[in-house]
């Protein structure tokens, strides 16, 4: 079941195909990983499934990619991720600027 800090991002599903299980109790997705491919655009290989069922017996795979521990901090810190996203959208738009070396910073402790 969902925990409440998970969203459903869209609810509109479209049907891919039909599947039956084997004796291993085990369903091939290979239509469903196709169509996500074509949605991504990445190597869907990385990919870690997070399942969720619902009290209707629905299932919803929600693919996730899995982050090194050493770049999880940003992940946790929300006003650096949202300075990350700013400044990534801000090079998207050409608003980049050089500001010099970092150097002098590389062996400052990190907290």
């Amino acid at each position: 079941m969902m925990s409440s800090n998970e969203a459903l991002l869209d609810e509109y599903f479209t049907p891919v195909g039909k599947g039956t299980l084997d004796s291993k109790k085990r369903i091939t997705l290979s239509k469903a990983i196709e169509a996500l491919q074509a949605v991504i655009g990445e190597d869907v290989e990385r990919l870690r499934f997070k399942i969720a069922c619902n009290k209707a017996g629905q299932i919803l795979l929600s693919p996730e990619v899995t982050v090194p521990l050493h770049e999880a901090w940003l992940y946790n810190n929300k006003a650096a991720l949202e300075s990350v996203r700013r400044g990534l959208e801000e090079a998207g738009h050409g608003k980049a600027r050089k500001i010099g070396s970092f150097a002098k910073h590389a062996n400052d402790e990190i907290g």
